[in-house]
């Protein structure tokens, strides 16, 4: 590169970074997420007492990082991903009737952490301000040791403040994946699902007419029910125009072990023509579903994107994949 140019490029770079910062804040306040409260029942005995072992290593120690890094504190101070988890998780158990405490104290049961991180990205001062959550452990069951994850994607264009980005891409993936993580313990552990009067209620909010459609986050508390009478509805929502409803009930179905819709989500996973978003969910999805096939296709894609480079995507998709080996 001529002498001539380089200045050129270094402005041209300079000039990008602020634009796709445009005025990012350092830090944020985030809402320690508010427990669902869903009336349920359980058919295994509930034990006193989970831990949580943080077993996450290298640069998954990092809570929140990406192209925007900033550190995130709740009224309490800042977040140490752990004891969060604890403190909001027991919070979510409690209120559907599991009475069960969680600490980093020794016990009985136990949930090793893998990962619990918050990646942002943002392309230009113009687009969305995006966040991946990612949540992983592997949890003591009556059947054995089991993976659980979450995983969720969430953007918005800051218009006239960066405060508008906290709510949707910050507060609420934080309660998402809280939510879920709890929703899968509470069902391999203790056999809890909704009851049938809470689930009828949850569909009758879902099926009020609203000028706006849906609520995603009233298809992700339909996912959480671990109701099976919610897997129809669910697999309707997974093709709604609204992207993030859509997405929503394409991860619900694997919040619901949904094992009949594997081909489903398959195809969805291999759609080209569709949006990664859609692609991305979907693959979760198979990843919770947990059976013989789904591992076996998991492990496969795994390999497939591990050999196809270092674009967005692979890096991407990839992370997902992971979340469940």
């Amino acid at each position: 590169m001529s002498l001539l140019f380089r200045p050129l490029r270094i402005a041209a770079l300079i000039s990008l970074t602020v634009l796709v910062s445009a005025c990012a804040p350092k830090s944020y306040l985030v809402k320690t997420p508010s427990p669902s409260g869903l009336n349920g029942t359980t058919a295994n005995s509930v034990p006193a007492k989970l831990s949580v072992v943080d077993q996450r290593k290298g640069a998954e120690r990092d809570f929140s990082t990406g192209i925007l890094p900033a550190g995130l504190s709740t009224s309490s101070g800042p977040i140490q991903p752990a004891s969060f988890l604890a403190e909001t998780l027991q919070a979510e158990l409690n209120s559907r009737g599991l009475a069960v405490k969680v600490s980093s104290e020794a016990a009985d049961q136990s949930l090793q952490l893998q990962t619990f991180r918050m990646v942002n990205h943002r392309t230009s001062g113009f687009s969305p301000f995006i966040t991946f959550t990612y949540l992983s452990a592997d949890v003591d069951t009556p059947s054995g040791k089991k993976r659980v994850a979450a995983f969720v994607k969430r953007g918005k264009v800051p218009v006239w403040s960066f405060d508008e980005v906290i709510e949707p891409t910050l507060n609420e993936p934080l309660s998402l994946a809280v939510k879920e993580l709890a929703s899968k313990i509470a069902a391999k552990s203790y056999g809890w699902r909704a009851s049938d009067k809470q689930l009828d209620a949850l569909l009758a909010k879902l099926d009020k007419p609203k000028l706006e459609g849906p609520d995603y986050l009233d298809v992700y508390a339909l996912g959480f029910s671990n109701h099976p009478r919610a897997i129809e509805r669910v697999t309707q929502l997974s093709q709604h125009a609204d992207e993030y409803v859509r997405l929503a009930a394409i991860s619900s179905l694997g919040t619901l072990g949904a094992n009949q819709q594997f081909n489903f989500l398959k195809g969805l996973y291999e759609r080209r023509e569709g949006s990664w978003q859609d692609r991305a969910m979907a693959i979760k999805a198979i990843g919770d579903l947990d059976t013989a096939e789904s591992r076996e296709f998991l492990a496969a894609q795994a390999k497939r994107w591990e050999s196809a480079g270092s674009d967005k995507e692979s890096l991407w998709t990839l992370q997902i994949i992971r979340l469940y080996l």
